[in-house]
């Protein structure tokens, strides 16, 4: 299935990871003998280290070391520790900055290759942290950034080379000798085209002999290029895959082929490269030749990265999204796609039969590597999470690496170490004649149980018995693409069976290629909630026939292409009581006129609508102001105001809002205090995004809200003072404050004022 390695081996360990994204930079893992499935709250940890600094930077493993960088004030730091306990050996300073770390650095033998964010490129003794040589992307090569986040990619060891990407106008790559240094080569760039910006983007270079020629392909500023290993002579470009704010994931190399995607709406290309001999007399040249390309919103990748299992690729898609997704390598064809358990983007880890998938605050999932479809293995949370967890996975040694910030966490991943895999078992339906036919189709049948049923507690409005005097138990039906016929329908068996079966239905065609003609064969079924999320033929006219479903409350719509016109058919359904619309491009201000009809609506879910395009602003939330009876408003990502939120105060119902990643401040919480029957508030900020500018000022609009039981505070800059007037909150449970200025002081004397509330820092 795996190309063998072309570069970066000759000095690691099969089960070693000494470079950027593994072995052979491609994010995939030799490892065995793994668990296949995780317990409840995660496999092991096997130790815990601190003292790392600030940064994104990932981990490199080889010769009994873990090696990373991050930033302690304004230093920028390596730190070396010992692989099998975490114990620190050594720490060196190579440079300073008032930027994150983001730069992984190459383990190579008996030397250490890093690359703080303003240029400044070292090589250490692994041993010791003695710098051997060192030089300056800046002062040396007229060194330039896409982005002024400073520089982020991994030095590449090809050799006896030492391959990086100052993105200088004469000095676009370099080639320098490893053990002293010195040039060997420049690499200049033409005009390749004017999307993207000059300069070195975030991505790391991998190595291909495509074309029977050895180069270097890199994401820079302009997009993807190759680069002849030689000599540094430009070979070709490709433009139309570069954006204006960051080019970070890495290229997918295999064969002849290139795989590049990227965020910020640019998609995604496979390219062919082919020898090209039209300069009579010149060295051979290399043409990329177009095989497909995606937009993006069908395929993009914001920087989690992509892995390629044989004909398939799988990563996180999405603009600041990581939606597990499966694509047919050769052609593009989107095999499958579901929305992910973590918020924000996902980088993405293959070892033996599995994907780990570690979101930006911290949620880690277990995916089985499988083209058929997707299957959720196990799941928990980094502690101290929940701001940008952007550091990728690392698995070796038997052992799962996660980077936060100034920790690491270090989990047992080896079989044989655990006393159980199984992930916690959800309750079975008592069996029929129905449900054994049907379980015999391969259908999935589970007795809804919101709380196995994580990140979708949407279901909870679809347990409202439909007969008080009655009362049944809800069923999870779960169908997939090989339960539908190619019309994108469902056979009379299947209706039959699914018709047969005892109780109210939740029926999931989440990811499906499900078509209109299909929901409405669904009208035969005592349908109480349906999961349409990221179906792609699902259109607004498929909307039509849901009207007549009397006896459907909860409706997920996440990632469809539905618009205010198929809104308008949902209106006349007097049942429907929560409605999904995350991901919804189609859904505007204009959507939200329609919305305020509707009310019956108890859950509105509008996080990322029009995200790609126009998102809901001020105007819009207006609109929604005759949902009396809402309890659950998602906001997120949106954009709304201080001035908008006052458009909140008639929701007095509302138990659960989501603000994470508004562009508000304190003063905006002021309208928040007529909501007192608040219970969870979120308000995260995130670095790559922004969101709430808040501050202490923030705290005397919250202690009105008495009743919050969960409150985020992610990126806030609230300090110890804030956090003691918070206090009056006695029944908080969960509270965040990751990356705020609280200090440990701080947090001991609110443990000690409300005893039993988590605190995540």
């Amino acid at each position: 299935m795996l190309a063998a390695a072309p570069f970066g081996e000759s000095h690691a360990r099969a089960d070693d990871w000494p470079q950027w994204r593994g072995p052979r930079r491609d994010a995939v893992s030799e490892e065995k003998g793994l668990l296949q499935s995780w317990p409840a709250g995660g496999p092991k940890v096997a130790w815990q280290a601190s003292g790392l600094g600030t940064g994104y930077s990932s981990v490199v493993v080889g010769r009994g070391r873990l090696l990373t960088m991050g930033r302690k004030e304004s230093d920028v730091v390596v730190t070396a520790l010992d692989a099998a306990t975490g114990k620190p050996m050594w720490t060196r300073k190579i440079g300073e900055t008032s930027r994150h770390p983001c730069s992984t650095p190459t383990l190579d033998g008996d030397h250490l290759y890093a690359l703080d964010p303003d240029g400044e490129l070292v090589c250490l003794q692994v041993a010791t942290g003695e710098v051997v040589w060192q030089t300056s992307f800046i002062d040396n090569f007229a060194g330039r950034m896409m982005s002024g986040r400073g520089y982020g990619e991994s030095p590449l060891i090809d050799g006896e080379r030492l391959i990086c990407t100052p993105g200088g106008a004469d000095a676009a790559l370099v080639a320098l000798d490893k053990l002293t240094g010195n040039v060997v080569w420049k690499a200049k760039l033409p005009e390749i085209g004017s999307a993207g910006r000059d300069g070195a983007g975030f991505s790391s270079i991998v190595v291909t002999e495509a074309a029977g020629l050895r180069q270097y392909v890199q994401l820079v500023g302009r997009g993807a290029i190759g680069i002849d290993a030689r000599d540094g002579r430009f070979l070709w470009g490709y433009n139309a895959i570069a954006n204006e704010t960051a080019n970070i994931p890495t290229p997918v190399v295999h064969n002849e082929f290139v795989f590049a995607a990227n965020g910020y709406t640019a998609g995604s290309v496979l390219l062919k490269l082919v020898p090209d001999n039209s300069q009579s007399g010149a060295a051979q040249g290399v043409k990329a030749e177009v095989v497909y390309s995606l937009t993006g919103s069908q395929f993009q990748n914001h920087h989690g990265g992509v892995v390629r299992l044989g004909d398939f690729l799988f990563a996180g898609h999405g603009n600041n999204n990581g939606l597990p997704t499966c694509l047919e390598f050769k052609t593009g064809r989107v095999v499958w796609k579901r929305r992910g358990l973590g918020v924000g983007s996902a980088a993405v880890v293959y070892a033996d039969g599995q994907l780990y998938f570690r979101y930006q605050n911290g949620v880690v999932a277990l995916i089985e590597a499988s083209n058929r479809g997707y299957n959720l293995k196990g799941t928990f949370e980094i502690p101290g999470a929940g701001g940008d967890s952007w550091a990728h996975p690392v698995v070796a040694n038997g052992r799962l690496y996660l980077r936060e910030q100034d920790t690491l966490w270090v989990y047992d991943l080896r079989r044989d170490s655990q006393t159980t895999e199984s992930v916690a078992s959800k309750p079975a339906p008592a069996p029929n004649a129905a449900l054994v036919a049907i379980r015999k189709l391969g259908v999935s049948v589970e007795s809804l149980s919101v709380e196995a049923e994580k990140g979708r507690r949407i279901y909870e409005y679809a347990l409202v018995p439909v007969d008080k005097n009655r009362p049944e138990t809800t069923l999870l039906v779960t169908l997939t693409d090989s339960q539908l016929m190619s019309q994108g329908l469902l056979s009379d068996e299947l209706l039959r069976l699914l018709k047969e079966l005892p109780g109210p239905l939740v029926v999931s065609l989440a990811g499906s290629k499900v078509s209109d003609a299909g929901l409405q064969q669904l009208q035969r079924l005592n349908v109480v909630g349906l999961n349409l999320e990221l179906c792609s033929r699902v259109t607004d006219a498929g909307m039509e026939p849901l009207r007549q479903f009397q006896q459907l409350r909860v409706l997920v719509l996440t990632g469809t292409s539905i618009t205010h016109a198929g809104l308008r058919h949902l209106v006349a359904n007097a049942s429907l009581l929560a409605l999904d619309l995350e991901l919804c491009d189609g859904i505007t201000d204009d959507a939200c006129e329609l919305l305020g009809e509707m009310k019956q609506l108890r859950s509105l879910v509008l996080k990322k609508s029009g995200f790609e395009r126009q998102r809901i602003s001020d105007a819009g939330l207006k609109r929604l102001d005759q949902l009396a009876h809402l309890e659950v408003l998602n906001l997120y990502g949106n954009s709304v105001t201080d001035a908008g939120l006052t458009h909140l105060q008639p929701l007095k119902k509302l138990r659960e809002l989501n603000l994470s990643l508004l562009a508000i401040t304190d003063a905006g919480l002021k309208h928040l205090q007529p909501l007192t029957a608040l219970e969870h508030l979120e308000l995260l900020y995130s670095e790559g995004f922004a969101g709430p500018t808040l501050s202490n000022g923030m705290v005397e609009f919250l202690e009105p809200l008495t009743n919050l039981t969960t409150l985020n505070l992610t990126g806030a800059k609230l300090t110890d003072t804030g956090l003691e007037r918070l206090r009056v909150l006695k029944k908080l449970k969960t509270l965040q404050v990751v990356r705020t200025r609280v200090s440990a002081e701080g947090i001991q004397a609110f443990r000690a004022a409300v005893p039993n509330c988590e605190i995540i820092r």
